[in-house]
């Protein structure tokens, strides 16, 4: 066996043992879904800010389906998430989101800020503690909700499910722009979800 066969065969070895080739249809399926669960609580996941603080599309896709889901979900409160950890960024993801919610006309003492998150793991960790302290109840004893794009849903719920929450309810928002890039990196951060869900607690 030449040298090229051997190297080609590798990387197919490689690329077929991937935990994304596992991952991505329940990405693509999960993102198919027009998820819209009622809760109690609403977490809002933070995304990508630019510069100092204009939020990137995928973040106004999210808050846009925020605004319309608390609008007509008057019972539900909000949990901003997102902190401000980006170079240039000004104003943390969580305080642009209060922001866009109340020039939406959501009432502020609905909105809850969860501003010192810098992944989507420390969304649900340091949220959940917010709701708590503000329901005065186990977060097992009540219905949370998260809300993030439709490719980032599957990721999240299994996020949600690690940080304890059994059965919590999700809400997506659609994706209009970059779609192949934004897939693409669900595609790259199979590896560390998988290494998380092997070797973390």
């Amino acid at each position: 066996m030449n040298k090229s066969l051997k190297a080609f065969l590798g990387v197919s070895a490689v690329f077929a043992l991937s935990p994304a080739v596992f991952y991505m249809p329940f990405v693509i399926c999960d993102a198919l879904i027009k998820h819209n669960d009622s809760c109690e609580y609403l977490m809002i996941l933070g995304s990508v800010v630019l510069g100092e603080d204009e939020p990137s599309s995928q973040l106004t896709e999210r808050m846009e389906k925020a605004a319309e889901y608390l609008k007509s979900h008057p019972n539900t409160k909000a949990v901003c998430c997102g902190g401000c950890f980006r170079k240039e960024q000004k104003v943390s993801e969580a305080q642009i989101i209060k922001r866009y919610l109340a020039d939406s006309g959501i009432d502020e003492n609905r909105i809850l800020l969860e501003d010192n998150s810098k992944t989507t793991y420390e969304n649900f960790e340091f949220a959940l503690k917010i709701i708590e302290t503000d329901s005065g109840k186990n977060a097992r004893n009540i219905k949370i909700g998260f809300l993030t794009s439709d490719y980032h849903i599957f990721r999240s719920g299994i996020i949600a499910k690690q940080s304890g929450i059994k059965n919590i309810g999700k809400i997506s928002a659609a994706s209009k722009s970059e779609k192949f890039k934004r897939y693409l990196r669900e595609y790259f951060v199979s590896y560390d979800l998988a290494y998380r869900l092997l070797f973390k607690k």
